[in-house]
C-alpha cells in the first residue's frame, strides 16, 4: 500500500470496470477507503472483490441510478454514514448515445444529458455539504477532449453533453475554494475499455494512437486521477487537465462535399 491517500475516504461513480475500476485499485493502494457505486452489480461485486484482495477497504451499492436524484443522495449520504467523512468525489460514470446529428432521435439527447450531465451535477449536489461540513476535498468530473475539439466520427451530441461537463469545474472551484473544496476535469482522449474495444477492432489500422505510439488504457486515466486526488495538487483548482498522450494534437478531418453529405442522413426513428 502506497499513502498518498492515506485517511482520505474516495466516492467513484462507475466502478463496475474500466476507469472506475482502475481509479477503485489504485486509490485504495494508496491508503483511502473506497465507495463504489455502478449500474452492473455483478461488475460491481468483482471490483469489491478486486480491492479487497489487494488489502483495500471498499463498500459498494449497485445497481444504482445516478440520473435519478433520489438514488444519488442516498448512494453518496450512505458513504458519507459509512465511512464519517468525504474527501474525494470522482465522477467517472457516464453514458452516450452517437451518431450524425440529424439521426439523433429526442430520446438519444435527453439519454445522453441525462447520463452524462445530469448524474454528475446530482451526485455532486449530493457530496458538496459533506465537504463543506468536513472543511474540503477534491472533486474530479470527467470530460473528455472531444469537450472543446471536434472529430471526423459524428459524436455531436457527446461533445456537447462533456462541454457543459468541462465548463463545471470552473464555476465550483470560485464556489467551493473558502470551503477548502478543489475542483478540477479530467478530459481523456480514446482510452481502451471494454466500451471502446469493439470501435478499435473495427477500425484496424485506421485509429490514430498518440504521438507517444499507443492508445491509452484504463490505468493512465486512474494515475491522472490521483493526482488530483492527492495533496500533491492542494494548489490546483479549476483546471482541465487533458490525458490522450497528444491525440488532440492532430484529430484528422476532412471537410469535402463528401464527408459533409454523410453527414447529412435522414434522422432513423
Amino acid at each position: 500500500m502506497g499513502g498518498r491517500l492515506a485517511g482520505k475516504v474516495a466516492l467513484i461513480t462507475g466502478t463496475g470496470s474500466g476507469q472506475g475500476r482502475a481509479a477503485a485499485l489504485l486509490f485504495a493502494r494508496e491508503g483511502a477507503k473506497i465507495a463504489g457505486c455502478d449500474v452492473d452489480a455483478g461488475n460491481q461485486d468483482e471490483t469489491v472483490r478486486l480491492v479487497r484482495e489487494a488489502g483495500g477497504e471498499m463498500c459498494s451499492m449497485a445497481p444504482v441510478d445516478l440520473g435519478d436524484p433520489d438514488q444519488a443522495a442516498a448512494w453518496a449520504d450512505g458513504a458519507a454514514g459509512h465511512f464519517g467523512q468525504v474527501d474525494i468525489l470522482y465522477n467517472n460514470a457516464g453514458a452516450t448515445r452517437v451518431g450524425p446529428f440529424g439521426a439523433v432521435s429526442l430520446e438519444d439527447w435527453r439519454f445522453t444529458m441525462r447520463n452524462e450531465v445530469d448524474l454528475l451535477y446530482f451526485v455532486t449536489r449530493a457530496v458538496w455539504p459533506h465537504m463543506v461540513a468536513g472543511g474540503g476535498g477534491s472533486i474530479i468530473n470527467t470530460a473528455s477532449i472531444l469537450s472543446g475539439r471536434v472529430s471526423a466520427a459524428p459524436l455531436s451530441v457527446h461533445g456537447v453533453a462533456k462541454g457543459a461537463v468541462a465548463s463545471f469545474a470552473a464555476h465550483l472551484a470560485v464556489e467551493g475554494g473558502p470551503h477548502g473544496i478543489r475542483v478540477n476535469t479530467l478530459s481523456p482522449g480514446l482510452i481502451r475499455t471494454a466500451a471502446t474495444e469493439r470501435f478499435l477492432g473495427a477500425m484496424p489500422g485506421q485509429v490514430t494512437a498518440s504521438p507517444l505510439g499507443r492508445v491509452g488504457e484504463a490505468d493512465d486515466i486512474a494515475s491522472a486521477a490521483l493526482f488530483l486526488a492527492c495533496d500533491d495538487s492542494r494548489y490546483v483548482t479549476g483546471i482541465n487537465l487533458v490525458v490522450d498522450g497528444g491525440q488532440s494534437l492532430g484529430i484528422g478531418l476532412s471537410f469535402g462535399r463528401a464527408a459533409a453529405a454523410d453527414q447529412d442522413q435522414p434522422p432513423q426513428r
